[in-house]
């Protein structure tokens, strides 16, 4: 392979627990150097370290080389990747190295970097468009929107449930959320009729709402939620979400939401179908899977919810790519890299989170599971 174009310095290296990447940037005070190829062993990589002629970038794009274990196997680029999303092209390489899982390494590596640099959303063209190079990107969470052209969100999103919190605490635990790492603050509001418990109203959520600084994500658990969703919103909600299950009037309850000045988003139980959603998934902010049976907390994760999940994620794909996909029920570190994986944007953890003996901690966990 013949790449040309500017010498680059190195900005950054970045680890996971699978590889290595090595991210390298033009430097316009170094002058054009071109090379007949790029780096393909450690010491190759040193010297190039040592001159400060560190890799290559042509058209603008960045060039990220792949190090699993003691080999460079791999070259990623990214392009215009400030934008908020990257366009991601990856190669493999040399061929002694097909066959042995460092593509699906090289591209959980590259994953992981993407993260740490700030990057949302990653675009790939999968080449060759063969089943294998296809199954390799869909086992790490990109799906197929576009032609040849396939999408995987990098953002993760832990919401805390603050029904697993100290009550007789409450303000302290909310200003340790307002501490951590979580983005959002999950409130389940119940009514003793569409699930068997009941969990508080709009009290408790003004409480949390009046300290709170984060994205205030309600689920409503409750019967004929239109008559209760704007006052939802008035009382702090940044996301309002009722079940498909509880709805006369879907649309209706949407617009309400929206109407009010929220994001509006739909839960569906652990017997129900995604594809019940397809019809209102283009004006949706997000898709709660239930994971448990919604009630009660502590119940233990159902893994047919990653299917579900899996399916959701290509309707998303074709349909409304902006629309979020939250999971709540039995999530932890122990799961959370599957549930990501398969596609899930936010993912909601109770006990896990407030149960743990350093509840900041297990949040940053659950992050980088």
């Amino acid at each position: 392979m013949v790449l040309q174009g500017e010498v680059c310095r190195l900005r950054s290296v970045v680890s996971s627990d699978v590889g290595t990447i090595l991210l390298w940037e033009n430097d316009p005070a170094l002058a054009a150097y071109s090379d007949p190829h790029p780096p393909y062993c450690r010491e190759e990589i040193e010297q190039f370290v040592e001159n400060q002629q560190l890799g290559f970038a042509a058209n603008g794009q960045i060039r990220l080389m792949i190090e699993v274990g003691t080999d460079i196997v791999g070259a990623i680029d990214l392009f215009d990747y400030n934008a908020g999303g990257a366009e991601v092209g990856i190669l493999i390489y040399p061929e002694q190295y097909r066959g042995k899982g460092y593509g699906r390494d090289a591209l959980k590596t590259v994953q992981y970097a993407a993260r740490s640099l700030g990057i949302d959303t990653l675009y790939a063209t999968v080449e060759p468009q063969n089943s294998a190079s296809k199954a390799l990107f869909c086992s790490c969470g990109f799906v197929n929107f576009e032609n040849n052209r396939y999408i995987c969100r990098m953002k993760r999103i832990v919401a805390p449930s603050i029904l697993s919190a100290d009550f007789g605490n409450l303000e302290r635990d909310t200003l340790m959320l307002n501490r951590s790492a979580a983005e959002w603050v999950h409130v389940d509001i119940m009514d003793g009729v569409f699930v068997p418990n009941i969990s508080f109203g709009f009290p408790v959520l003004n409480a949390v709402t009046k300290v709170s600084t984060k994205t205030i994500d309600t689920h409503l658990m409750i019967c004929d939620p239109i008559r209760y969703v704007e006052k939802f919103v008035k009382a702090g909600s940044d996301y309002v979400t009722f079940h498909y299950e509880a709805a006369e009037d879907i649309d209706a309850c949407i617009d309400a939401i929206h109407n009010a000045g929220a994001k509006a988003g739909i839960s569906i139980k652990p017997a129900t179908e995604p594809s019940v959603l397809k019809e209102w998934l283009p004006k949706l902010d997000m898709v709660l899977i239930m994971s448990v049976e919604p009630g009660f907390g502590g119940q233990s994760f159902m893994p047919h919810s990653l299917d579900k999940v899996r399916e959701l994620k290509q309707m998303i794909a074709t349909l409304n790519p902006d629309c979020l996909i939250e999971i709540d029920g039995g999530i932890s570190a122990a799961n959370a890299a599957e549930v990501f994986e398969a596609g899930v944007d936010v993912v909601v953890a109770g006990s896990a989170v407030f149960a743990a003996p350093d509840p900041e901690a297990e949040i940053v966990k659950i992050l980088n599971a």
